[in-house]
């Protein structure tokens, strides 16, 4: 009984702690961000990014190569700081088949199994077109 009591403070304290750094996590995170990556063949996508992170979980999208997000301090580096290394093997992004493209993957997707109609899963629904 003793242990299953000290057990239990033993949650409630990492809760307590963790709660306000989660807080702070998505108050600190940006409303909009621009994802540029691919812009020299398809227009920059104007991410809702406050939309998103009140869906789903951070590490989601961000993680470091444990898989785990980004350190306290929130500096969330961008896909091309570790896949474009020598080691990272992934093609530049002008290479990539819509198939193989991360966002696509992970946005069309994702859209698809919402099944919320606001989603967009066609290319002009989070690529305007120039002009």
């Amino acid at each position: 009984m003793r242990k299953s009591l000290i057990a239990t403070g033993i949650v409630i304290a990492a809760l307590v702690f963790a709660m306000p750094m989660l807080a702070a996590t998505a108050k600190d995170a940006p409303t909009d961000a621009t994802i540029d990556a691919c812009a020299a063949k398809k227009s920059a996508v104007e991410f809702p990014h406050a939309a998103h992170f009140e869906l789903t979980e951070c590490t989601t999208c961000h993680h470091t190569t444990d898989g785990l997000v980004a350190d306290g301090d929130m500096d969330v580096a961008t896909c091309a700081s570790c896949h474009q290394d020598p080691e990272g093997e992934t093609p530049d992004c002008a290479q990539m088949s819509l198939s193989k493209n991360p966002y696509h993957i992970a946005c069309v997707t994702c859209h698809k199994e919402s099944g919320e109609e606001a989603a967009p899963t066609k290319c002009d629904g989070c690529h305007p077109k120039a002009g």
